[in-house]
């Protein structure tokens, strides 16, 4: 895939925040580097233990929950993205929901536009400072079955549209011609986020560095690159990490930015870490992460999408706390989710692991799921076989 720059970005470095985000021209780009004295904050090796925290985190940033009921508002009637509605009924309670593309039944292709926007990622004040740079990252989320065809259990496609097709099937035109794509994603000149011992960590994992910045923070960082990127209000940027994580390893959220007519609109944005299968194998591996937060945002993009409350299978034992159709939780957050692997899909001559993701019809609670073949996952199709229950009573 030939990527598309927008050339109108200049380079920028986001340095570390104190009371307020700092912006300021870039220099000479950063490298790795080594140094030491008793003032630097140690590199100490980390458990796969603590990194299984990261991996059944569902951290959001705390400014989430302050913009949840403004964003509710305001999406139902200024939404850039193309999005349509619809609802569930289980329990005796309606759920109304709103996705991402146009409605099953219109046969319709929508087509997503992204702008990948890779994050170099600086940690200074440690004993073996570096810097993690985001190339290799982009360049093979690009050759992704994201953003390119590849085989699945119902057909040849991108990951997002089969598992939309999966998911709607029964209710989709009668051609079976709707589609939701993404288009080829731009990719911005990277940004360089600086951190130090008071904003994050570097740490030692499988022998190689694994780098964190607090949530909170890293979050903050992200919405001062975003007027940098002069986004149209039909795209999503799509930020990216290469063995970086923020207390999690990738979140997609909804907010309100100005509309440039002097009112507000929503932006969504999406995070991923990469992280390589060599060092923590295939459950937190290349797009595990990346896929989760594509099938949740096309699935609940404004963050306001509920659903009953759900017990986290397989066990049952767990309650999820999540009243959203949050689809990639139920098997990527809960505590036992190394019970369900990862499942390989091969694109441009390059083995991904992505992580099985549950279909509405796993919320709806519907038995026979109206899914396609009655599945209530994909791209797995076997590792959900009944529909969520409910949180167990203690």
């Amino acid at each position: 895939m030939t990527k598309t720059r927008r050339t109108r970005r200049a380079l920028a470095v986001l340095v570390p925040l104190t009371a307020a985000a700092m912006v300021a021209t870039l220099a000479t780009p950063a490298t790795a580097g080594s140094t030491s004295g008793s003032s630097k904050t140690a590199v100490k090796q980390i458990s796969s233990s603590q990194l299984r925290v990261l991996r059944s985190s569902d951290r959001m940033p705390a400014s989430h929950a302050g913009n949840v009921a403004s964003v509710a508002r305001t999406s139902s009637s200024q939404r850039g993205l193309p999005s349509f509605s619809g609802s569930f009924t289980t329990g005796g309670v309606t759920y109304p929901y709103t996705m991402v593309g146009a409605a099953p039944s219109s046969g319709k292709t929508v087509t997503l536009k992204t702008v990948v926007v890779p994050l170099r990622m600086k940690f200074v004040g440690f004993a073996q400072d570096a810097t993690l740079e985001p190339g290799r990252a982009v360049r093979n989320m690009l050759r992704s079955p994201i953003f390119n065809d590849a085989q699945f259990a119902n057909g040849r496609g991108q990951f997002g549209d089969q598992f939309q097709r999966a998911t709607f099937w029964n209710q989709m035109d009668r051609k079976k011609q709707w589609h939701t794509l993404f288009a080829e994603p731009e990719v911005s000149d990277p940004f360089t986020i600086t951190v130090t011992p008071d904003t994050g960590s570097l740490d030692l994992y499988n022998g190689a560095l694994i780098g964190n910045m607090n949530i909170d923070l890293f979050d903050a960082q992200l919405h001062a690159i975003l007027p940098k990127l002069h986004l149209k209000a039909d795209e999503t940027p799509l930020f990216v990490t290469d063995s970086v994580t923020a207390d999690a390893l990738g979140y997609h959220d909804a907010f309100l930015v100005p509309d440039g007519k002097g009112g507000q609109r929503v932006q969504t944005l999406m995070w991923s870490s990469w992280l390589d299968i060599n060092q923590v194998g295939p459950l937190l591996a290349d797009i595990s992460t990346l896929n989760h937060e594509v099938a949740e945002w096309l699935d609940d993009p404004f963050i306001n999408n509920e659903a009953p409350l759900w017990a986290f299978p397989p066990y049952n034992t767990s309650c999820g706390d999540n009243p959203f159709v949050e689809v990639g939780d139920p098997q990527g957050n809960g505590p036992d989710y190394d019970q369900f692997p990862t499942v390989e899909v091969t694109s441009k001559g390059f083995t991904y692991h992505l992580q099985d993701i549950a279909l509405l019809q796993w919320f709806t609670r519907e038995v026979p799921s109206s899914a396609r073949n009655g599945w209530y996952d994909f791209p797995a199709t076997n590792q959900l076989t009944s529909p969520s229950v409910d949180c167990p009573v203690v």
